[in-house]
């Protein structure tokens, strides 16, 4: 499996245009765009960042969202992809999946006659997806309740990858239940208070520490914070606080292969 990375960073990027901060100082030398990821050249997960890194995404045959803000579930990818048609591309079927919100967003930048199927998924859910890969949805803790947004989601791809960006500590049992290979975890809110919608660092050490008892993190395990904003230290002393916990910071463009 390979994994690129195509953001790393949290809904307002890293670093925030408006801000000074001296971590944000820092991220000048290294930005990071909104998370997203590539998988196998043939699953895109959230699009809030894919128009930005000059990869090509001909072979998607799946878009999977996690849940239904603007920066993981950006419609304009579709509007691209007609783009590519009118002038002539030769574009496969594709399959867009995710919480019944995010797909709503979408369903207005597809022509009907295009060959786009749709997959609404729940927490609990499990299914086949066109890119070949299989997927199991389980709940995130993520602005649950906000009208339009709807309940978010972490994907578990394959029994191998633990999509886990964007949500607060606990994760659900479910994650529990299996050996990743690689952890993808939201580190969005740094050295803030502990917050209902995303991890703290205090949180994701806690989070890692509890998969690891469980099994779910093993000596083989690739722990990579996901999500980072200014809430984190700078670079290098992020780095070495995600190292007490085995892990590391991701990074935009980053090939991780399984």
């Amino acid at each position: 499996m390979r994994v690129e990375l195509l953001g790393t960073g949290s809904g307002d990027g890293w670093p925030n245009p408006w801000c000074v901060c001296d971590s944000c100082a820092w991220a000048r030398t290294e930005p990071r765009r909104q998370t997203s990821a590539l998988i196998d050249d043939a699953l895109l997960v959230d699009a809030g960042t894919a128009l930005h890194r000059g990869v090509s995404l001909h072979g998607v045959r799946t878009v999977l969202f996690t849940h239904a803000h603007p920066d993981h579930a950006d419609p304009q990818l579709l509007l691209w992809r007609q783009a590519a048609m009118a002038a002539g591309a030769s574009v496969a079927p594709l399959e867009i999946a995710g919480p019944p919100a995010a797909l709503d967003l979408c369903r207005h930048w597809v022509d009907p006659a295009e060959p786009v199927t749709w997959t609404p998924l729940r927490a609990g859910d499990k299914a086949d997806l066109a890119s070949g890969h299989a997927v199991e949805a389980v709940a995130a803790n993520h602005w649950a309740g906000v009208d339009g947004v709807g309940p978010a989601l972490l994907h578990i791809l394959d029994g191998r990858v633990l999509i886990g960006w964007d949500t607060a500590a606990p994760l659900p049992p479910a994650c529990r239940s299996h050996e990743f290979d690689l952890v993808l975890l939201d580190c969005n809110d740094g050295d803030l208070p502990a917050s209902a919608h995303h991890h703290t660092l205090a949180d994701f050490a806690s989070t890692v520490d509890d998969l690891r008892v469980h099994g779910a993190i093993g000596p083989g395990t690739r722990v990579v914070a996901v999500s980072l904003g200014h809430a984190n230290p700078p670079g290098p002393e992020l780095r070495r606080r995600l190292a007490a916990c085995a892990a590391e910071p991701g990074h935009d463009g980053q090939i991780i292969h399984l």
